[in-house]
């Protein structure tokens, strides 16, 4: 009779167990990453790009998109799979970084591309998600705004100002509120362009193109502004060989207001794979990217399956990793 007691004793508390457990798992405020401080505990990198958080945030899945919260408490990203993007975000708690988790708003329609302003009140992004009706469409950029409870407000669609029927990606805006984007809409003079919406009194007034010191005939995308506007960073093959299938170049804001012609940002941050994707912290330190750099393996070698799992499951391998960078690679070239 004892030991019929005990088997139901201990049932009944591993029943129970199980039962708070799973209870827990969907808003488990306790499940922590061992991540602390500025960066997620990071070392800073310095003139040689290195992978951001390796394991935690650049995991072997498809991440790109960095955007951290203009206090650096919260950092956001990209997240793709089968060609949907999902935006998602973890958060310092008692100095400790959080796993990541989606969004609010994000999760059903492709959201991509997450900038938020220095003030911490609007999240831009760009998505596919329908204006009217049910269906996705192209992507055109929508904004969220920050509600009192830390949360972010249901997404809200810029004007013809901004979107068109073509796609609108990339959204990123200097302190004074002009917002700079790519689309490949009929002012394009090729393929995808850098555009910007200048902010005044108020409103977004309608796109310009940069014009042909900044876009070639050629594709550019992925552009991030500086806050002050002094330089734009982006991706683009059309303005003479780089080191790989696509480079980050910059711009830069000449006296008279126009643009210099692109520089390559060097091998030190390029590579013979895509980089793009580029970001600067509010602090204005790092410079944050991605690229689909591969791990280089020794061919003279046999591979094994438990390598092959390894390489799959941690980051380069090929699917899209985060970078970062200091500045300084920025600032050497003006």
């Amino acid at each position: 009779m004892r030991y019929i007691l005990k088997i139901i004793f201990f049932a009944m508390t591993g029943l129970l167990l199980f039962s708070s457990c799973t209870k827990e798992i969907p808003d488990n405020p306790k499940r922590f990453t061992n991540l602390f401080g500025e960066y997620m505990g990071q070392p800073l990198p310095t003139t040689n790009a290195e992978v951001f958080a390796p394991g935690v945030i650049s995991t072997g899945m498809y991440e790109r998109d960095a955007a951290f919260y203009p206090d650096g408490s919260e950092f956001y990203y990209s997240v793709f799979q089968n060609n949907k993007g999902i935006i998602v975000s973890t958060k310092q708690i008692n100095g400790r970084w959080t796993l990541p988790r989606v969004v609010s708003f994000s999760g059903i329609y492709s959201d991509i591309e997450p900038f938020i302003t220095l003030d911490g009140k609007k999240l831009f992004f760009a998505s596919n998600r329908p204006v009217e009706g049910s269906e996705p469409k192209d992507y055109d950029i929508w904004y969220s705004e920050r509600l009192n409870d830390g949360s972010w407000g249901e997404p809200i669609v810029l004007g013809p100002e901004v979107n068109t029927e073509a796609n609108e990606f990339y959204p990123s805006l200097t302190e004074s509120g002009d917002l700079y984007f790519t689309s490949d809409n009929h002012k394009s003079l090729g393929k995808e362009d850098i555009f910007v919406s200048h902010f005044v009194d108020g409103a977004f007034l309608e796109y310009e193109n940069l014009g042909d010191s900044v876009n070639s005939i050629n594709e550019e995308f992925n552009s991030f502004i500086a806050p002050d506007g002094s330089y734009l960073v982006y991706t683009t093959a059309g303005f003479g060989a780089g080191f790989g299938r696509g480079d980050l170049w910059v711009c830069f804001k000449k006296d008279d207001q126009t643009w210099s012609r692109p520089r390559n940002l060097g091998e030190n941050v390029n590579s013979r794979y895509l980089d793009y994707s580029p970001s600067i912290t509010p602090d204005g330190k790092f410079l944050f990217f991605t690229s689909n750099r591969l791990l280089s393996r020794d061919y003279e070698t046999k591979t094994s399956y438990e390598q092959l799992l390894r390489e799959f499951n941690n980051p380069l391998n090929g699917n899209g990793d985060i970078y970062w960078v200091s500045t300084e690679v920025i600032h050497n070239l003006k």
